[in-house]
């Protein structure tokens, strides 16, 4: 999976559905798909933070319980948070760690494989976002850091201070932007 030399399965079972966002989540059923798909040989599981603000995250970690750890990639990302205004982008260093924290206590689990950062902040620097996710390494809390929704100029930006070793971008037939310049950039920069 790009630069973190982890093998996953070809395809990811994604929770964005599990969030509550399009309405209630069947727990039993979503369990029961999350399970149906670790017995299939998915391995790869991608969640975030904003996803229900815990609920995807909590799903997915009770989902997965007694399967063997060393052997599931957990990526999730964060950087988003709810206000009483709405959703606003917040890549602080102490939001950062917040969401790390909150995301490991809803996934139950003692590292995350891959961070994401989840949108751009306009309002806090790269250096910033990129020193804390460092820490967040150096503790073990996180073994890899990705980004979500970037460009590559703000991907350059962000590897200057700490290398991307993931992009999840949107990509479907309706939406192919990317084949301009992210997926040339990624393909250079593994």
């Amino acid at each position: 999976l790009g630069r973190t030399c982890m093998d996953v399965s070809r395809i990811a079972f994604g929770t964005w559905q599990l969030g509550g966002d399009w309405g209630p989540t069947d727990t039993a059923s979503a369990t029961k798909a999350i399970r149906r798909a670790a017995d299939e040989g998915v391995t790869f599981f991608d969640t975030a933070q904003a996803y229900g603000f815990g609920q995807s995250e909590e799903l997915l970690g009770a989902a997965l319980h007694g399967l063997p750890r060393e052997q599931l990639v957990l990526a999730t990302k964060g950087g988003l948070r709810l206000t009483s205004s709405g959703l606003v982008r917040d890549a602080s260093p102490r939001w950062i760690r917040e969401g790390v924290e909150a995301s490991l206590r809803a996934l139950d689990t003692d590292y995350i494989d891959l961070y994401q950062v989840h949108w751009p902040d306009p309002r806090t620097a790269f250096e910033e976002t990129a020193d804390e996710l460092a820490k967040l390494l150096a503790d073990g809390k996180i073994r890899h850091v990705g980004v979500s929704n970037f460009d590559v100029k703000q991907m350059e930006a962000f590897s200057a201070t700490l290398p991307v070793e993931t992009l999840q971008p949107p990509y479907h037939l309706f939406r192919r932007d990317i084949e301009a310049e992210l997926l040339p950039y990624t393909a250079r920069n593994d």
